[in-house]
């Protein structure tokens, strides 16, 4: 369940950072995106962030699930303050994108990790040898 929360966040933020990235300056003009520097970096960062959710989505750590969690709150907040402004149907739908990424993060809150214990120890031993190992 922590790894759909991951996976599906990445592929919902993933297509939106690459929009974004690649705006085509007519349409940022239309939606009253300026400067367009601006929009291009935060289409960089949302993109960014979902390939590392996407990677974290495979190895769960700890780590990985607060950044999970926070990130979505965060940009739950964010969303549902800015959709109060917006006219009817815009709202909706951003209120809508707000409450997804409110119920993934509290998935990522909630959800267990996957249990390293129940493993059998030689697969245990063996992924410890394998991090111990310095890779170049």
């Amino acid at each position: 369940m922590l790894r759909l929360a991951f996976w599906l966040t990445a592929l919902l933020l993933l297509p939106l950072g690459l929009g974004l990235y690649w705006l085509p300056q007519e349409t940022a003009d239309l939606l009253g995106a300026s400067p367009l520097w601006l929009v291009r970096g935060a289409g960089a960062l949302l993109t960014a962030w979902s390939l590392g959710l996407l990677y974290a989505g495979y190895r769960t750590d700890p780590t990985g699930r607060v950044n999970l969690v926070s990130g979505n709150l965060l940009l739950a907040a964010t969303l549902g303050a800015a959709a109060l402004r917006l006219d009817l149907p815009s709202e909706i739908t951003v209120l809508a994108l707000s409450a997804l990424l409110l119920a993934f993060g509290l998935v990522g809150l909630l959800a267990r990790p996957p249990a390293v214990a129940a493993q059998p120890a030689s697969v245990r031993d063996a992924a410890v040898r394998d991090e111990a190992v310095p890779h170049d």
